[in-house]
């Protein structure tokens, strides 16, 4: 897991990263932890790489519910978790898709107890799977399982990570679809790639899954901003 704490108090912000580390020591876990002190400072130049954000409502120069705003705007799916002294203050969080609130003080039982429902949301996160009918065939797929969609003569086939291929008649739209919103963009008119397998790019080839696609001209730009949107910057 990657996680963010968002707090302007330094004490109450370390004693949330203390709570992650005994969490993880108790639990076996392991989690990258990144504190700030104000939501101005998530939000300034943020890329899409946390599970989990932490964030306080009340704050000096951005607060939470402002910040998450601004979140969403990029990341539809990252866990927001909001900390506040008083509890109607936290009804302004399911507006921003706020999975749940913790109340200050903290104590470490009721934190691990939410930190338990947090990671088997961002464990349902991770295995997203779609359903892929193939003439009288259905297919459950996880989407982390799709190295990337090829369309060719009328024929999408998804590429699959340490599985047979899934061959089917239809369009590349077709299955853009059907994965709309998973982090997949097209590097052509022939490749619709998961970005969580992209592991190079170089001139106009990406490499994903081990495999070289052609990355097209008109497409370069917005394709490499996807991938440094996905994964923080290349």
């Amino acid at each position: 897991m990657r996680i963010a704490v968002v707090e302007d108090d330094p004490d109450t912000r370390k004693v949330i990263i203390r709570y992650l580390e005994r969490f993880q020591s108790e639990t076996g876990t392991h989690s990258e932890i990144d504190g700030f002190s104000d939501g101005k400072d998530i939000v300034n130049g943020f890329r899409p790489l946390y599970d989990l954000i932490f964030l306080d409502i009340e704050m000096r120069e951005m607060d939470g519910i402002q910040a998450a705003r601004e979140i969403r705007k990029t990341d539809r799916k990252v866990i927001l978790v909001f900390l506040t002294n008083i509890a109607r203050y936290a009804i302004k969080g399911y507006e921003v898709g706020a999975a749940d609130y913790i109340l200050k003080p903290l104590s470490y039982e009721l934190f691990r107890m939410k930190m338990l429902e947090f990671e088997k949301l961002i464990r349902w996160n991770a295995d997203r799977s779609v359903v892929i009918t193939a003439k009288d065939k259905m297919y459950k797929v996880f989407v982390n399982q799709i190295l990337y969609v090829e369309v060719m003569n009328h024929r999408v086939i998804y590429h699959m990570d340490g599985q047979e291929d899934i061959e089917l008649w239809g369009s590349l739209k077709s299955a853009e679809q059907i994965l709309a919103g998973m982090g997949f963009a097209k590097c052509n008119s022939c490749y619709l790639v998961n970005l969580r397998h992209v592991q190079a790019i170089h001139e106009n080839v990406v490499v994903a899954g081990g495999r070289e696609l052609q990355i097209s001209r008109p497409r370069k730009k917005a394709f490499v901003q996807a991938v440094a949107d996905s994964v923080g910057g290349i």
